[in-house]
């Protein structure tokens, strides 16, 4: 019983020797950092705050930076061209409170502990943002971009082309490089750092399911109704306005446009000349003017994309913008005023027949030669000026009751009460700087009689 009263004691001594050192050492460390302690890459385990606060601003307030690509160097800087504010005595007793100064054992026995690895303190925005445009800028810019994973079309079929792992750097890439090298007290920095890097990759899920669905969209039925014309939108056509945008799919509308340009010019009427049927029947050929119509590429644009993306069969008509647009085909059509400078006479057509012929007087050649060309009636107004210069250079103005204007440059059809005659060759000496001048007694009816958006034929 005495020898085991003896090892009880024993054992109390010793374990109240260990709860005291315990105790101490506990003490030890409310002012003092935990071994492993890092701060941006220093040392300060077991320093008191004072003593961490020089070892800092020895080590960190001064130190210099290596940025380097491909082993060259591009450029250098310190911790305070970065904007590093080191931690003051009374900023570093703040995060010393909050260490577990009980799990001092903890440790002592593991000294890398990862809950003791702080930042240096902080960063000036400013500063590093200031400092990363640097690097950009002497990086230069003849750089391999890089590019997430996407899906393509070729050969008729789908399939999903690697990420390219460029060079490509950009300023807040750099920023985020740098920073983390500062506060983890890397002296040299590789740019690769920096490299932006792809987001979306080849066995992406998002990507994958890209796929299914493009292939699926691709067999969709399209229809446009153009005039008289059915025209399917082919299966490989719409594969390739499909794409993926961050790993979704979306379409490519500088390819919708210019297949619509395409589809517009072949079956649009704005830029093509005519083979016109004259009042006699003979036919001549009229180069193009205002008059026609064509597919509104960029208001079509859209809509053709929000089909193509959602997947249903669809029969409509493009946006049509213009004149003279007829869903059986026709052009001009049985309404439509006809002017023949040769003959200086202007029929006007109504539902087929000549509701009006009249002799006029074109433009006096060759400054004033009325221009040939299918042009239109865009606007009708009462009493109105007419501005311009003579030959001579003097200015003009010549008060009419009826202005009918049908192109661009400011020739129309009005009445012209100076004129005392009409027809033959008087236009040849007196004719107009390119208007039709008609018989003010006739124009009255011409201007009750056309519509606007009525076709002229000048030729």
């Amino acid at each position: 019983m005495k020898h085991r009263s003896r090892w009880v004691s024993a054992g109390i001594i010793v374990i109240a020797i260990l709860g005291i050192g315990y105790g101490w050492r506990t003490n030890h460390y409310t002012s003092h950092f935990l071994n492993g302690t890092e701060i941006g890459g220093v040392q300060v385990g077991g320093q008191t705050a004072q003593q961490a606060a020089e070892t800092l601003q020895t080590k960190l307030a001064n130190q210099e930076y290596r940025v380097s690509e491909n082993g060259q160097t591009l450029t250098t800087f310190s911790s305070r061209e970065a904007g590093l504010k080191v931690y003051s005595t009374s900023q570093l007793k703040t995060l010393m409170a909050k260490q577990n100064a009980y799990a001092w054992p903890v440790h002592t026995i593991s000294a890398s502990a990862d809950d003791q690895k702080l930042s240096p303190s902080s960063l000036n925005s400013t500063d590093l943002n200031h400092l990363a445009a640097q690097v950009v800028a002497k990086a230069g810019k003849n750089r391999t971009k890089t590019h997430n994973a996407k899906i393509v079309y070729s050969n008729h079929a789908f399939s999903i082309q690697k990420p390219v792992y460029g060079t490509e750097i950009n300023q807040t890439s750099v920023k985020n490089a740098l920073e983390n090298a500062v506060e983890s007290h890397q002296t040299t920095i590789s740019l690769k750092k920096a490299y932006v890097k792809p987001t979306v990759l080849a066995n992406s899920k998002s990507l994958v399911a890209a796929k299914t669905k493009a292939e699926k969209l691709a067999k969709n039925k399209i229809t446009y109704t153009i005039t008289d014309h059915k025209v399917k939108v082919p299966s490989d056509t719409i594969a390739s306005f499909l794409t993926t945008k961050n790993g979704q799919i979306s379409t490519n509308n500088s390819r919708i446009q210019t297949y619509l340009t395409k589809l517009s010019y072949k079956y649009g009427t704005i830029h093509k000349a005519r083979h016109f049927k004259t009042h006699s029947g003979r036919y001549v050929k009229v180069p193009a003017g205002l008059y026609g119509w064509s597919i509104k590429v960029t208001a079509e644009t859209p809509k053709l994309a929000k089909t193509v993306l959602s997947g249903k069969t669809t029969t409509r008509t493009p946006v049509i913008q213009g004149s003279g647009y007829h869903k059986n085909g026709a052009d001009i059509g049985s309404t439509y005023v006809e002017v023949s400078k040769a003959a200086q006479h202007m029929w006007i057509h109504k539902n087929g027949k000549i509701v009006i012929s009249t002799d006029v007087d074109t433009g006096k050649p060759p400054k004033g030669t009325t221009p040939s060309g299918v042009w239109v009636v865009w606007s009708k107004q009462r009493n109105a000026t007419l501005r311009g210069y003579n030959d001579n250079g003097t200015k003009y103005a010549s008060p009419v009751s009826y202005w009918m204007p049908v192109d661009n440059t400011g020739v129309g059809i009005h009445d012209s009460p100076w004129q005392p005659r009409y027809g033959g060759t008087w236009y040849l000496t007196h004719g107009s700087h390119g208007c039709i001048n008609t018989p003010p007694s006739v124009m009255k009816h011409v201007f009750a009689t056309v519509p606007l958006e009525t076709a002229v034929v000048i030729y």
